[in-house]
C-alpha cells in the first residue's frame, strides 16, 4: 500500500470495490472541481465555506467551475423565494458571481442537468472531479471511473474514485 492513507470499502450498487481517499489528494497540475446543484446547497445550509474546504482535500492547484444548467437550475430553484431552498439558490448565485467561479455551457441539448454533468465529464480532457450529493449521480460517475467530491457530515471533504480490486 502507498503512503496514502486508501479506506477500502463502500459497495456502489454495481458491487464494484471502492476506495475513499482519507488523506489530502496531492496534484501537481491544476484539478478542475465542477460544482452540482446539490453540493452548492448543502454547503451553504450548513454554513461551510466551499473553497477552504477543498483546498483542505486537494494539495495543489484547483480550478472551481459549474455548469449553465446549474446556474439555470439554481435560477429556477431562487423564484420561489418564499422558501428555504430559494433563499439558498439565491445565495449559490451570490456565491458563484463573488467568488468568479468559470461557467461553462454544458455542450448538449437537454433538460436533464445530471445528463449534462455526465456528458460534460466525458468529454473533458483535463483532470476533473465532479463535487456532488446527489446519489445517484454519485454512482453513475463512480461507474465511469470518475472522482467525485462529497462533504462529510459537519466538516470535511471525501474524494472517491473507482479503482480497480487488488489481486492480493
Amino acid at each position: 500500500m502507498t503512503s496514502r492513507a486508501w479506506l477500502r470499502g463502500l459497495k456502489t450498487s454495481h458491487h464494484s470495490a471502492r476506495r475513499i481517499l482519507l488523506s489530502p489528494l496531492k496534484t501537481r497540475s491544476s484539478l478542475t472541481v465542477l460544482l452540482d446543484t446539490s453540493f452548492l446547497l448543502m454547503m451553504l445550509e450548513q454554513r461551510r465555506d466551499i473553497d477552504e474546504e477543498l483546498r483542505d482535500l486537494i494539495k495543489g492547484p484547483v480550478r472551481v467551475v459549474t455548469l449553465d444548467m446549474v446556474e439555470r437550475e439554481l435560477q429556477r430553484l431562487g423564484r420561489t423565494r418564499s422558501s428555504k431552498t430559494g433563499g439558498l439558490a439565491n445565495a449559490a448565485l451570490e456565491l458563484l458571481k463573488s467568488r468568479k467561479y468559470s461557467i461553462f455551457t454544458s455542450g448538449i441539448e437537454t433538460s436533464d442537468t445530471d445528463a449534462a454533468i455526465l456528458s460534460f465529464s466525458l468529454a473533458k480532457n483535463e483532470q476533473l472531479a465532479i463535487a456532488t450529493v446527489d446519489r445517484k449521480l454519485r454512482a453513475a460517475l463512480a461507474g465511469l471511473g470518475l472522482p467525485v467530491i462529497y462533504p462529510m457530515r459537519r466538516r470535511g471533504l471525501l474524494i472517491s474514485k473507482k479503482v480497480l480490486p487488488s489481486s492480493t
